[in-house]
């Protein structure tokens, strides 16, 4: 059984790491790329770029998907390009049918060397956003991108108008549209068409895509998602301080890290990350008082400091949208039923359990004897020495309701 788990290993490191132990001249390197403009895209353009370089492999195609993302990741692509660039690399940009170069990745299709769509596709709009910036940084910075995009035009002798439009203006062009203003260098419905136009079509063709690591990058380089683990984290640690394990602390403490980390790659907001633990502070505080305001309001405020951690960052398009918007109201919600739940929890330690005489506070019975004050009663068959509670006279089979205790015997009253 041993050696055929060894002989499938083999297999598979045979599959996966022998081609790539060879060098593809005439090989073309086609970049998968559907996802946002983010560390983890950086990450896997790196390897990618660096795959071409060590392999001396002329040709890089970009399969482009991208509704955008951070300009400081899109300016670390664009830099790999410029780079190969000087290693004699051919970069292509492709847009296959239903995808887009938008916002951010209209910026590192402009410093391809050469841009193909097909019908159904667009590039653009390229309007920088800087979330809860000043009019005088959104300015710098729509300044500065449109200076770039300007030189991507001139360089590779695009239209230069049009491409001033996408960024000042928001504009966005269909592949009919780019291609009739000059933008892009032609139509294709499939990769094979941009093959053929460079006389590449029977080059072997290498398909990388974003490894997991990579698509970790990208779901931790998110505001909301990192504001959330933050809160997370510290709502296990209160939880764990009511079921006394080790094991929530260190998975709250893992995810508060995570957290910090994710604020730390898109150069979070201070502010923001100082409100998430202002927030954080609220829910332990919940361990005194127990009655859910201070929960409720640290998952409010925690909300606030997701908005602040993104305040500065330079985005296109905008950073949040309505899966933001959503996981917000989840935390919310999440406060809200733990809060309650630590309430019923609360409760349910503070209640001590009780045994003998103690139990039978609030049951009924019947006195087997006239009680002036003191007899015998019974409860469910069993007899109990019994005194009325305000010294009373209770008569014999009268129905009583046992309302307290002194020592082993019962105080009841008349029902």
């Amino acid at each position: 059984m041993r050696l055929s788990y060894i002989g499938i290993i083999l297999v598979l490191f045979t599959v996966t790491i022998i081609p790539f132990s060879h060098s593809y001249n005439n090989g073309v390197l086609v970049i998968n790329f559907n996802a946002t403009v983010d560390p983890g895209a950086v990450n896997f353009f790196n390897d990618a770029f660096k795959y071409a370089e060590q392999n001396s492999i002329k040709y890089v195609i970009i399969d482009m998907n991208t509704p955008g993302g951070y300009l400081d990741s899109m300016l670390s692509i664009v830099n790999y390009t410029a780079m190969a660039e000087q290693d004699n690399i051919t970069v292509i940009t492709y847009v296959p049918y239903g995808g887009m170069a938008a916002s951010a990745g209209s910026y590192i299709a402009m410093a391809s060397d050469y841009i193909f769509m097909a019908n159904g596709t667009f590039i653009g709009p390229s309007t920088p956003i800087v979330e809860g910036g000043t009019q005088l940084e959104q300015q710098h910075v729509e300044n500065a991108m449109l200076s770039l995009m300007i030189s991507f035009a001139e360089k590779f002798h695009r239209n230069v108008s049009a491409v001033e439009s996408m960024v000042l203006n928001n504009t966005a062009y269909t592949a009919q549209q780019a291609y009739s203003a000059g933008i892009i260098n032609g139509i294709y419905s499939s990769m094979s068409g941009v093959l053929r136009y460079f006389n590449i079509q029977n080059s072997s063709l290498i398909n990388v895509y974003p490894s997991g690591y990579d698509q970790f990058l990208s779901i931790i380089s998110n505001p909301t998602v990192d504001g959330l683990l933050i809160t997370l984290g510290m709502l296990m640690i209160l939880l764990d301080l009511y079921h006394f394990t080790a094991l929530l602390t260190v998975v709250g403490i893992i995810t508060i890290m995570l957290g910090l980390w994710g604020a730390g790659l898109i150069d979070g907001n201070i502010f923001g990350i100082i409100l998430l633990f202002i927030a954080g502070g609220l829910i332990l505080i919940e361990v005194k008082a127990g009655h859910g305001i201070f929960m409720i309001s640290g998952a409010l405020l925690a909300v606030l400091g997701i908005y602040f951690l993104a305040q500065g960052i330079e985005y296109s398009p905008s950073v949040f949208g309505i899966t933001s918007y959503i996981l917000w109201g989840i935390l919310i919600g999440v406060a809200i039923v733990s809060a309650i739940y630590l309430n019923w929890l609360r409760k349910t330690i503070k209640t001590e359990p009780k045994t003998g005489p103690e139990a039978l506070i609030g049951t009924e019975g019947f006195a087997i004897d006239d009680l002036n004050p003191e007899g015998q009663i019974n409860i469910d068959g069993i007899i109990w020495k019994a005194r009325s509670e305000n010294n009373d006279k209770i008569e014999k089979n009268s129905k009583v309701r046992v309302v307290g205790r002194d020592n082993l015997t019962l105080i009841v009253k008349k029902v």
